[in-house]
């Protein structure tokens, strides 16, 4: 009986080890997944000429710019940047004038929480929403996540409520069912940039300050490999044109519509981009509405992963 139950000890000894080796296994496979995003269009712009869209831009080009979210999942957590055109966004829209609705019309909108229900994607796996900016464009999903928490600047958020149509739209956040998350920047330079937060600690999901455009717009720098890198900026150009040539949105856009917070810092933000551009051949530089740039990036519900 003895011998039966030593026997019994050490068979119950050799489990327990095996079963703790299996978990740090899954373990270490967890925390070793590769970072990874998706693209998630929701629309497009009904178009525009070029030139109407960047300085120097061409009169002969049709754009039809897009709007848009990135789905990034990483061993700890899972972040949407953006939201793009969302499910109430035509309600949402209805309040500006006839003249604005003509120039940022938008095609039928496929927002991004349909986009995941269609797939079959867990919404609630998302932790948390940063909106490169609060303009109508980038902001009209927030409502469609109750309760996720949104990491914005608190000068970003003042901001948007003090400012007006179109470039902001009250009904988009004002809502209680928005989960405001204040987060700031360190003064920790990163890639050129005075301010970042290393969102992981790991270096593979910074942001950095793009203020200029909007009070405090954040850009995000996504790394998956050495040789795979990149930077979503938001609207600091619509297009890879206006990096490229290291210029703005054309000055004929004001007679309508005012939409930098700081047209100087604006054009720095630019130059900076410009110079990582021509300095670093691995960052591929993403505007938040370059629908060329966009054909090039993983579609929902593919991942960065599963691309060669």
């Amino acid at each position: 009986m003895t011998l039966f139950r030593l026997t019994l000890f050490r068979l119950t000894l050799w489990l327990l080890a095996l079963c703790l080796l299996c978990a740090e296994n899954i373990w270490a496979a967890g925390n070793n997944a590769p970072v990874r995003f998706s693209y998630i269009e929701t629309s497009q712009s009904k178009g525009a000429q070029e030139a109407m869209v960047v300085k120097g831009g061409s009169w002969w080009s049709r754009r039809h710019l897009t709007h848009g979210a990135v789905l990034i999942e990483h061993p700890q957590g899972t972040l949407l940047y953006d939201t793009g055109l969302g499910t109430k966004v035509d309600e949402q829209y209805a309040v500006n004038s006839w003249l604005t609705k003509q120039l940022f019309a938008y095609t039928q909108p496929h927002p991004v929480v349909t986009q995941l229900q269609e797939n079959h994607y867990p919404v609630e796996n998302i932790d948390a929403i940063i909106p490169s900016h609060l303009h109508w464009d980038h902001a009209s999903g927030l409502v469609d996540f109750p309760g996720t928490p949104v990491w914005v600047q608190q000068r970003e958020l003042e901001a948007a409520r003090a400012g007006e149509k179109p470039s902001f739209l009250d009904s988009q956040l004002s809502s209680d069912t928005i989960n405001w998350h204040f987060i700031e920047l360190t003064n920790t330079p990163f890639l050129g940039f005075s301010n970042s937060l290393d969102i992981y600690g790991d270096g593979s999901v910074v942001l950095v300050n793009l203020s200029g455009h909007t009070a405090a717009q954040v850009g995000l720098y996504l790394k998956l490999s050495e040789d795979r890198q990149y930077l979503f900026i938001g609207d600091t150009t619509w297009t890879l044109e206006g990096v490229i040539n290291n210029k703005p949105r054309p000055g004929m856009l004001k007679l309508v519509v005012d939409l930098e917070d700081n047209q100087t810092l604006a054009e720095e933000r630019i130059a900076q981009v410009h110079k990582l551009y021509e300095s670093r051949p691995q960052l591929a530089i993403v505007p938040a509405h370059d629908e060329r740039v966009a054909a090039t990036l993983p579609h929902f519900p593919v991942f960065s992963s599963t691309m060669n």
